[in-house]
């Protein structure tokens, strides 16, 4: 019996990695819009830099988490 790619048991599995993925991108976009200690380009950079590595790092792994968990045989029904 074949699943489909993505099912929800795989979304809730991936939860773990999706919930902070989504509190980094609602910082990088509250950071972007409303900038409470104004914009230094060396500061902002820095800090846009680490919060969207980090977003691009966790992005990454759940990538390959979900492609790891769709191909084992012991979550397969």
């Amino acid at each position: 019996m074949s699943r489909s790619a993505f099912d929800s048991e795989i979304a809730l599995d991936l939860a773990v990695n999706l919930i902070p993925l989504a509190i980094l991108l609602f910082f990088v976009a509250v950071f972007a819009v409303f900038n409470p200690w104004g914009f230094d380009p060396l500061r902002s950079g820095t800090q846009f830099a680490i919060m969207l590595s980090m977003a691009g790092g966790i992005a990454i792994a759940t990538y390959f988490a979900a492609r790891v968990i769709e191909t084992d045989e012991h979550t397969r029904g």
